[in-house]
């Protein structure tokens, strides 16, 4: 919750730094691009140290580190300032702390129900947004940029990784890390990169992260460029994360009922929807539609991509699996955050930006259908003698 709100940080002040340091938004857009870049980078080699050591220091780890890179970011007053710590020093953080380990934490914990496992778990990141961004706005208005990134990285450092030493843990009671004495089998990644299902499923991530960057980037910017207030602007965001929370745990029951596939591919198509809605409605009440319909689809993406891979790809390697799949949703962020500020400059608008969104959105829906009727991928055992196929779920 914590480590995602803190996500929201950059878009609740990319005006206000703007504005204060005369910096234009595609210029400070490059850091999220910087950021986004570094952390599918980082991804990979995240969920490598996942499978070996466990993610409970991983996540501790990413917690320490973007807490600390937030502090000397309260002080940045040089655009080269922003893009180390928040471009560079932070990405890392948000590697090690991002959903993957939420997912890694899950798929140890469960089998039976694990699509709408991975969704509790994984609420986090709409609470973030739901809790997070208002307080950050509050606290803006009251007071200024440097006060709030400060406030976060205390809570970060002061509250998370205090109650994450104490009560994390990697796996039941009695159970082993070790894959060789657990028994476990599983795809490798090359097996799960020559694979179609593979590249499906990560472009739907690249266009989740894509669709995520206007919310997340510019939305305050874009509603203060339609009249709306900052007030009004963090309410939207506020509603969009409620629904996110109802919408991530209604869709993880019914990738536990139905097909999986079937259901993510129902996820995207909303996402196209609310952002044609944004483009269409006229400003007022009515863009409370626009944030109910994309809360719902906002996190039930990534509990239901990783529910499909584990079950496709199995445990043995499912950490650096499925950590190098969700590098292509931060790649889809970055550059969609850095192409919608040069948008916005060449335009003086978003309206381009979201007709983007709408077209990807309609694009992975079909491209999540055609995922079942690809081959499997073969199945090893910490040996590398071949393991048993997947086992079929019962929402495959």
């Amino acid at each position: 919750m914590v480590a995602s709100g803190a996500r929201f940080l950059f878009g609740v002040t990319l005006k206000p730094m703007s504005e204060e340091y005369g910096w234009d938004r595609a210029h400070l857009s490059g850091a999220v691009l910087i950021g986004m870049i570094l952390l599918s980078v980082f991804q990979p080699f995240i969920g490598l140290l996942v499978d070996r050591v466990g993610p409970k220091k991983i996540v501790l780890a990413g917690c320490t580190i973007l807490g600390l890179a937030l502090v000397p970011m309260s002080r940045a007053d040089q655009l080269w300032q922003v893009y180390l710590y928040w471009g560079v020093l932070s990405s890392i953080g948000f590697a090690a702390a991002s959903p993957v380990n939420a997912t890694a934490f899950v798929s140890r914990w469960f089998s039976g129900k694990r699509g709408a496992a991975m969704s509790v778990a994984t609420s986090g990141s709409a609470f973030g947004q739901l809790l997070i961004v208002p307080i950050a706005a509050a606290i803006l208005a009251q007071t200024n940029i440097s006060t709030t990134f400060m406030i976060i990285a205390a809570f970060l450092l002061l509250v998370m990784v205090p109650l994450g030493m104490i009560f994390l843990k990697d796996g039941p009671a009695g159970s082993s890390l070790s894959a060789k004495d657990a028994g476990l089998s599983g795809s490798t990644l090359r097996d799960a990169l020559t694979g179609p299902a593979f590249w499906l499923l990560a472009f739907g991530f690249v266009t989740c992260g894509w669709t995520m960057a206007f919310p997340q980037t510019h939305w305050v910017a874009h509603a203060d460029d339609m009249g709306m207030s900052h007030v009004v602007a963090s309410t939207v965001i506020s509603v969009t994360a409620a629904a996110s929370i109802i919408g991530s745990l209604l869709f993880g029951i019914a990738a536990d009922r139905h097909k999986r596939t079937s259901v993510l591919a129902i996820v995207y198509f909303l996402r196209a929807i609310a952002f044609l809605l944004l483009l269409i409605l006229p400003v007022g009440n009515l863009v409370y539609l626009y944030a109910i319909i994309l809360g719902i689809s906002w996190s039930a993406t990534t509990p239901i991509t990783a529910a499909i891979s584990a079950d496709r790809y199995g445990k043995l390697h499912y950490a650096l699996i499925f950590g190098t799949m969700f590098t292509f949703m931060n790649l889809g962020f970055g550059i969609a955050s850095f192409v919608d500020g040069l948008i916005y400059d060449a335009t003086g608008a978003y309206d381009l930006s979201l007709v983007v969104n709408v077209v990807m959105g309609v694009i992975a829906s079909v491209g999540i259908l055609l995922v079942d009727r690809t081959r499997k991928e073969r199945q090893v055992t910490p040996s590398g003698a071949a393991g048993p196929a997947p086992a079929a779920s019962p929402a495959d």
